[in-house]
């Protein structure tokens, strides 16, 4: 039987220039097919068919007997072993650890997979097995992903390029040992070289220009057809000839016989007879149907690597899962707090000079020392209402000093006191029914920089506090209930309280945003890791399923969302001063669906492309719109209609107020707004999950060509 049959196979990736033209190819089995032509001729592309990654146009591939299907070679993954042109590895792992994976991802026996190890390594010469694959050199990276697609002992070996950057010592090394397996285990091999010398110790031959064979035939066939020395020769002799030819590459060009006719068995490594063939077909019928579908060996493969790979990544750890952490500490401790230090300008006109009143008040030890309701210098008290903490108060002798001040931003406003404002002040208490107009001059005129309106509304609050908590005092020391000071309209809280730090209010939409990023960062992060640099491929020729590589990033995803969790909690439990009033085991668990969704999604997003620049821009603009649309910042009662159809269908805008209704209100799962944010949570997984699935069983392998 052979190993390889490749029928009029056809591919193009657009119409004008076929990558595969009409090619027919034939692997025997117990042979070495070498494969050789000049960059972009089609060698790779025909490989990744061979192997189910290139769906062709038109035509067929069988695999020991067995019809390719696209995407779905998974069956021959346990006979096959594949070296790709780059060397598709994990950088962070050592090279034992990257047999180890590759062995158990194969579901090898521990004690055949030691005994492989050790012969493989003595064979390439790959002495620090403890070496990180990162620091190895070109030529020893590659040494480690020819002994990866060796570990297996496979019956089918794929080898793209294999000898690059090897010394000649070592090439001769190999070929030594692919022709003796060849002898001893049937092991069939199709090797594309650029090293065309190489070729002649092939059993096959294969010239390929422009997606056509233009020879296929044992190379002393070749070498007698043009009577020449060397396969170089020939093959110049043979671009020569095609080039000559005015049909360009048709399928009709310079062509050898089939190799089945030509082929002298006295050359063979070992002769073919059809009672090892019908043995081999009935071992291959058997280790078929071996493979399981979701192996308990493949997932603590895939796991471990994981885990190696992040544990040699800092930054990785950092970016990922510290970083919207320490992002979300620091706005905490940034947002929200009574800014200090603030400079405000004071223009006295009752008191020309402002120390005066620090004098005036120490004299009178702070306190009003009338008890008739006739008072003097009444601003230098109102002044000390406003502390130091608040602003810092600077003396003008003018109103036109200080505007000038103020409109060159030195200061953020000023007062304007009026020059009777005790003597008005006084009147409104003893003789208020007997006011005239001149009283009402009484006022201290403000002037604030609106153009930073948080700085704005802090001093008009806290200037009206400030002469509230002054006015009081007059009433007091006037035998005059305070009450009068305070407005007829109570207004009362029954959730929350008037002193509540407005970064209370920011907490939950925060924590919501940190936990959905930290998701789509790592899960972005972790796959796109695998899906650069053909290691992603890779695992997935050898047999691994997708819902394996799911499971494993979501149990991942599940750890290190617990370790968030616990640092989330802490930081909520000493921001709320233990005043969580909701089932804390509820909020939690919301947390980690929030944190699964942040997965999901990253995970989608990862399958639809491997371009990190597009990965990152995805991750950001998520989360943008995310913090934008959810509430957090500003009510969406405030957005235009539209977005506020749009907000309540992101996966922030009701986890919010979720998460709020929790820890202010102690909700409970019977409450509209909690099963509410536990459902669309939920339709976010299920629905990620599914197109995930879709996309992977619909695009399992990276583009490569």
């Amino acid at each position: 039987m052979n190993s390889i049959e490749v029928r009029g196979a056809t591919l193009s990736y657009d119409q004008k220039n076929p990558v595969l033209n009409g090619l027919d190819l034939t692997v025997q089995t117990g042979s070495i097919y070498g494969l050789i032509g000049p960059s972009g001729c089609g060698k790779t592309t025909l490989l990744s068919s061979i192997l189910g990654m290139k769906q062709l146009d038109s035509g067929t591939i069988k695999v020991l007997g067995q019809k390719v299907v696209y995407e779905k070679s998974s069956k021959f993954s346990n006979m096959i072993g594949y070296m790709p042109q780059e060397t598709a590895l994990v950088p962070e792992l050592t090279i034992k650890e990257t047999l180890n994976y590759f062995g158990n991802i194969y579901q090898m026996n521990q004690i055949l997979l030691k005994q492989r190890l050790i012969m493989i390594c003595d064979l390439l010469e790959l002495n620090d097995v403890n070496k990180q694959v990162n620091h190895l050199s070109g030529g020893g990276k590659r040494r480690v992903s020819f002994a990866a697609a060796l570990i297996h002992d496979p019956k089918i070996l794929i080898l793209d390029e294999p000898t690059v950057g090897l010394d000649s010592i070592l090439r001769e090394k190999i070929w030594t040992f692919l022709i003796d397996s060849t002898k001893s285990s049937n092991m069939s091999v199709i090797i594309t070289t650029h090293y065309i010398a190489e070729a002649e110790r092939s059993n096959y031959c294969g010239l390929m220009i422009n997606g056509v064979l233009l020879a296929d035939d044992h190379p002393k066939n070749i070498l007698a057809k043009f009577g020449v020395l060397n396969l170089e020769e020939a093959f110049l002799a043979l671009c020569l000839s095609k080039k000559s030819k005015a049909e360009g590459c048709a399928s009709n060009g310079v062509h050898f016989p089939n190799s089945a006719s030509t082929f002298d068995g006295s050359n063979s490594i070992h002769a073919d007879d059809s009672s090892n063939s019908t043995k081999i077909n009935e071992n291959i019928i058997v280790e078929l149907d071996k493979r399981k579908t979701f192996s308990g060996q493949t997932f603590r493969a895939l796991f471990k690597k994981e885990v190696i790979r992040i544990r040699r990544q800092p930054g990785e750890i950092f970016f990922t899962i510290l970083f919207p952490l320490i992002k979300g500490i620091l706005f905490i401790y940034t947002m929200g707090k009574n800014p200090k230090g603030l400079s405000i300008g004071v223009v006295n006109n009752e008191i020309s000079d402002i120390n005066y009143c620090s004098e005036y008040l120490k004299s009178t030890n702070y306190e009003f020392n009338n008890s008739s309701c006739n008072f003097e210098n009444l601003s230098c008290y109102f002044l000390n209402e406003i502390r130091d903490d608040t602003a810092v108060k600077i003396g003008y002798n003018s109103f036109d000093e200080a505007y000038k001040s103020a409109k060159a931003a030195r200061i953020y406003g000023f007062l304007s006191i009026a020059s009777n404002f005790t003597e008005a002040i006084t009147k409104r208490k003893s003789d208020w029914q007997a006011l005239t107009d001149d009283v009402f001059l009484d006022q201290i005129d403000v002037y604030l920089d609106h153009e930073n309106l948080q700085i704005a509304s802090f001093l008009k609050l806290r200037l009206f506090k400030a002469f509230e908590k002054f006015n009081k005092k007059l009433l007091q020391q006037c035998d005059l209930n305070e009450k009068l000071e305070d407005s007829p309209m109570s207004i009362e809280t029954f959730y929350g309280d008037f002193d509540s730090d407005y970064v209370k209010t920011l907490i939950p939409a925060l924590f919501i945003q940190a936990i959905l990023l930290s998701g789509i960062l790592f899960s972005l992060s972790s796959i796109a890791q695998s899906r650069t640099g053909g290691v992603w491929n890779r695992t997935i020729i050898a047999g691994v399923t997708v819902s394996e590589i799911i499971s494993v990033q979501f149990t991942l995803l599940f750890i290190s969302d617990i370790v968030q969790l616990i640092v989330l909690k802490i930081i909520t439990a000493t921001l709320y001063d233990g005043e969580i009033v909701g089932n804390q085991w509820i909020l939690g668990f919301f947390c980690l669906m929030v944190y699964m969704t942040g997965s999901s999604i990253g995970i989608f997003v990862s399958i639809l492309t491997n371009n990190l620049l597009i990965l990152n821009t995805a991750g950001m603009v998520i989360f943008f719109f995310g913090g934008s649309l959810c509430g957090g910042m500003w009510p969406i009662e405030g957005q235009p209609k539209f977005l506020q159809y749009l907000s309540v269908t992101i996966p922030t805008t009701l986890p919010t107020v979720t998460v709020k209704n929790i820890i202010a209100k102690g909700f409970d799962m019977s409450h509209e707004t909690i099963y509410g944010g536990f459902a669309l949570l939920g339709a976010y997984i299920a629905t990620m999950l599914t197109l995930s699935f879709w996309s992977l069983k619909r695009t399992k392998f990276t583009e490569q060509h």
